[in-house]
């Protein structure tokens, strides 16, 4: 027992390494230092990567929100059905349809503002942010090409009708004349 005693005691003494000459003490710094310089870099890096990744999701979040809205409003542009009955109702639907395709052009230009700040050259989501972009360009111009031939057929439709009434109220005038 007495000789690990002393063992341990001697231990305990001298502890770690003791640094003795200044060069010593001068060269131990700068290893510190510059494993605490390569780990501040190594976190920057990843803060940076945390960073265009979540850019990269809110532009995907929302340029998906405007590709599901725009299909839900290409179900709505390609139903050409329609009652004679209630043509007028179904004209003034369609205005405030096509309003609110007018209100929603803005988010396109947008999403494109964002891509051209967010996402250079040398981004890893460039290339997948400008086809992505390509396709909701295609669906936002068969929308409104959609849009306005069903208004179109609606206002040819309301005129139809509204002229098929003037007629009818003509003839029905003529046989109270005659």
């Amino acid at each position: 027992e007495a000789v690990t005693f002393r063992k341990n005691r001697e231990t305990k003494i001298s502890g770690p390494k003791v640094l003795e000459t200044a060069e010593e003490i001068q060269q131990r710094r700068e290893e510190v230092l510059n494993r605490y310089h390569r780990f501040k870099k190594r976190v920057a890096e990843r803060g940076q990567k945390l960073e265009e990744s979540y850019h990269y999701q809110v532009f995907r979040r929302e340029a998906d929100d405007l590709e599901k809205w725009i299909m839900e409003k290409l179900e709505i542009a390609k139903d050409k059905s329609y009652e004679p009955t209630n043509i007028q109702g179904k004209y003034q639907k369609h205005e405030s349809f096509a309003a609110e395709v007018q209100a929603k052009s803005k988010v396109l230009p947008e999403l494109e503002e964002t891509r051209e700040i967010r996402f250079t050259k040398d981004h890893f989501a460039h290339e997948e942010t400008k086809i992505h972009l390509e396709e909701l360009h295609h669906l936002w111009d068969l929308l409104q090409e959609l849009t306005e031939e069903k208004g179109d057929l609606l206002r040819r439709a309301l005129r139809f009708y509204q002229y098929a009434q003037d007629c009818e109220d003509i003839l029905e005038w003529i046989k109270d004349k005659v």
